[in-house]
């Protein structure tokens, strides 16, 4: 579904598989492929993806397994993420569950 206020919304219903492109992205129900948002790409409680992601800003409170090319990452207190992590910022809310390859820094980003 589009909004041009919101962004791309994958509804909690929806199941999809495949790539997606599109600017602030949020990822309500299921997905496993590729990702790729300009701006936010949010991955909300209830979720749970299999990706490989590229955006500027990657925010996970689901489950999240697979790869994240990013410059900002937060990981919020319901969120399980497992796979590897490539970002120039990151936060994570206590409570919230990150097992995986990491690396944060100026060297790293969307590559």
């Amino acid at each position: 579904m589009q909004d041009n206020n919101k962004g791309t919304i994958l509804d909690s219903s929806a199941t999809f598989e495949g790539k997606m492109v599109g600017s602030n992205i949020t990822v309500q129900g299921r997905f496993k492929g590729d990702l790729e948002a300009s701006g936010v790409l949010r991955i909300v409680e209830g979720s749970d993806i299999e990706a490989t992601i590229k955006a500027s800003r990657v925010e996970i409170s689901g489950k999240f397994n697979g790869e994240v090319h990013t410059d900002t990452l937060h990981l919020l207190e319901s969120g399980v993420a497992s796979g590897t992590f490539r970002a120039k910022k990151l936060s994570v809310t206590e409570g919230a569950k990150l097992n995986g390859d990491l690396e944060v820094g100026d060297s790293t980003g969307k590559s």
